[in-house]
């Protein structure tokens, strides 16, 4: 039975903490002032806090939520007094009991034992007392607990107003019976005739007041719950725009310590190469100056040792002296007609000339797409990677496969005999799905290869099929069935097939990826990115304006990124966005297209080119 008592002990003190603590002083409200903002505040609180902030000022500022509050002429004195906390305060205070408090009845002279508490009168009331005070029409609806009840929790306790009226502060005796609507304050009977008389004033009786306002209160609650509904979306999606902000920034810093490391490894490669230049330059001339040093050496002693040789002759008798100068004389004569050997001055020469370094990591400058031709074909499909800045256009309505120049000029036609859902360029071949459920081989000058199916020779025309999207990888052909939800691999060469696998997301749209991950776009509100068994290795989920897209359409990658079409329920509504190749949201760079299909890059990256339903849109990145 303790821990009962202690739990209901707990829950009043955490009731009287909540909400009949001033959020300055932190102790129980006294004279609680209530503020437009409708935070309270005791009164002599405000009071300090009004002369220690705003002395003379005709405003006070709420200390919880910074709104401004005109104050009434004779200041926060004159502020309204938040009745509901006196009243909940009251209500608490009699009910905060414990186990073994004797509580006495209010109403009885005998004071019998109190068994039962009233909400609406407030008073404690005895077994007798509590039978009257049923059969009483005007107090048979009020709410009657038994005190037990209250101790164990089992009647909570509401934040209900005491149905008592307040006193007038005008005119001592009165009591606040009405409410002025014209001044949206509660005035006595006198103030009904002295102070807001009609016709300059109207006027209600509390409870009809209390009524229409609360009306009209509940007719906002719906247009603030979707606003509140709204905020906390928006809310979220600014935390997921955090969440995607320290992703991209983490990734980012990756790109450019990666940038970074290669250039240094670059520098690195051309220094070691340059040293290594250097060394073996040193090496080669410092075997040839020795060489030149020896022989000099060698001419000098030659020399030294002659001269010697002479000037003792000379010293010596005659006959001596004859008997060696032919010899001496001819050796003299012989090294006197030589010229010193000429040295190469260059091999002491060894200069670096730095080369033009323009040595540059990148920047965090996002690149714009800007329109730079528009042509009007019935496209669905398109690859733009082409030589010569060539894009094949799949016109489904009008059954062919066009080849547009850079001018939107037409190059070649591909007259087909179904409608073409997607295609595809390989080695100087288009590879076209149409809706016979085959896939077909063209040379681009129009001329007809190969024919093959996305199932096994036993199965076609046995097995349904919905061919809708191709794509190449390395050697490999990729064809996407929406009927059994799978990607087919084929050889390059003959079109055999290599494997089927399943995929989550139907695939109205694939491309390949720099890691030759089979992105997978389908006709809902995801794009999966997934390996070589379909294992769904990535899910993205894009949005526009916080809200998830109705369609996610064509696809496509380079080496960094990936870039996906999407579109919601109107036309006119079609974006482009660009994501990493973790499937991290980066950024819009393209929006207002009417019905996005495929979306294909030039070779360089520099252009990207949209089938855009009634036209193709080319656009440059600049």
């Amino acid at each position: 039975m303790a821990s009962f008592e202690a739990a209901n002990v707990s829950s009043l003190e955490k009731i009287k903490q909540d909400y009949l603590e001033c959020s300055i002083c932190q102790e129980e409200y006294t004279e609680p002032k209530v503020l437009d903002c409708l935070h309270s505040f005791c009164k002599h609180c405000l009071l300090d806090y009004h002369t220690s902030k705003y002395e003379d000022a005709k405003t006070l500022i709420c200390p919880l939520c910074r709104k401004e509050t005109q104050l009434p002429e004779e200041g926060v004195k004159d502020l309204k007094t938040n009745s509901i906390l006196t009243g909940l305060a009251s209500q608490l205070g009699q009910v905060s009991l414990s186990q073994n408090a004797k509580l006495l009845c209010d109403l009885c002279e005998e004071k019998h034992d109190a068994l039962h508490f009233c909400f609406d009168c407030p008073m404690f009331i005895c077994a007798s007392c509590y039978k009257m005070h049923q059969k009483v029409p005007a107090s048979s609806s009020h709410k009657v607990a038994t005190l037990k009840d209250i101790r164990d929790g089992k009647i909570a306790m509401k934040k209900t107003q005491i149905k008592s009226h307040p006193a007038c502060q005008t005119h001592e005796g009165e009591v606040m019976r009405f409410y002025c609507t014209t001044c949206d304050v509660m005035i006595c009977r006198d103030c009904t005739v002295i102070d807001h008389p009609r016709p300059h004033h109207e006027y209600l009786e509390c409870n009809q007041a209390s009524s229409t306002s609360k009306q009209s209160l509940a007719k906002l609650f719906n247009p603030l719950e979707d606003i509140l509904k709204n905020l906390d979306q928006s809310k979220a999606s600014v935390s997921a725009m955090k969440d995607n902000l320290d992703n991209a920034a983490h990734g980012t810093m990756a790109e450019v310590r990666n940038r970074a490391d290669k250039i240094r490894a670059e520098i690195a490669a051309q220094e070691r190469r340059i040293m290594d230049e250097i060394k073996a330059i040193q090496i080669d001339r410092c075997k040839k100056l020795e060489e030149e040093h020896q022989t000099m050496s060698a001419n000098i002693q030659q020399i030294q040792h002659l001269l010697q040789v002479a000037k003792d002759a000379s010293n010596s008798s005659a006959p001596d002296f004859l008997a060696l100068y032919p010899t001496i004389s001819k050796d003299m004569t012989l090294l006197t007609g030589q010229n010193p050997p000429e040295i190469d001055s260059t091999l002491s020469h060894l200069r670096f000339n730095p080369g033009a370094c323009a040595i540059s990591l990148g920047n965090l400058k996002e690149p714009r797409w800007e329109l730079c031709l528009k042509f009007d074909p019935q496209a669905y499909d398109i690859d733009a990677s082409l030589p010569g800045d060539e894009v094949a256009v799949a016109e489904y309505s009008n059954k062919r496969v066009v080849i547009y120049n850079t001018k939107g000029d037409q190059r070649q036609t591909i007259q087909l005999s179904h409608n073409p859902q997607a295609v595809a360029a390989f080695q100087g071949q288009l590879v076209v799905v149409d809706s016979s459920n085959s896939v077909k081989m063209y040379n681009t000058d129009g001329t007809k290869g190969f024919d093959f199916y996305s199932v096994p020779h036993l199965e076609v025309g046995k097995t349904l099929v919905d061919l809708y999207s191709v794509a190449v990888m390395n050697d490999a052909l990729i064809v996407g069935d929406v009927k059994r939800s799978v990607i087919t691999k084929h050889n390059c060469s003959d079109g055999s097939l290599i494997n089927t696998v399943s995929v989550k997301t139907e695939p109205y749209f694939i491309a390949i990826d720099s890691n030759d991950r089979v992105v997978v776009s389908g006709g809902d509100k995801r794009v999966d990115i997934v390996d070589g068994n379909g294992a769904t290795l990535v899910t993205i989920k894009p949005t526009i304006n916080g809200q998830p897209v109705k369609y996610c359409r064509g696809v496509c990658c380079d080496s960094s990124y990936i870039y996906i079409a999407v579109l919601n329920w109107d036309y006119n509504t079609g974006h482009i966005h660009r994501y990493d190749i973790e499937g991290r949201f980066l950024s819009c760079i393209v929006r207002g297209l009417y019905c996005p299909g495929g979306i294909s890059l030039t070779p360089n990256g520099q252009q990207l080119a949209v089938a855009d339903f009634k036209s193709v849109k080319i656009y440059n990145k600049v």
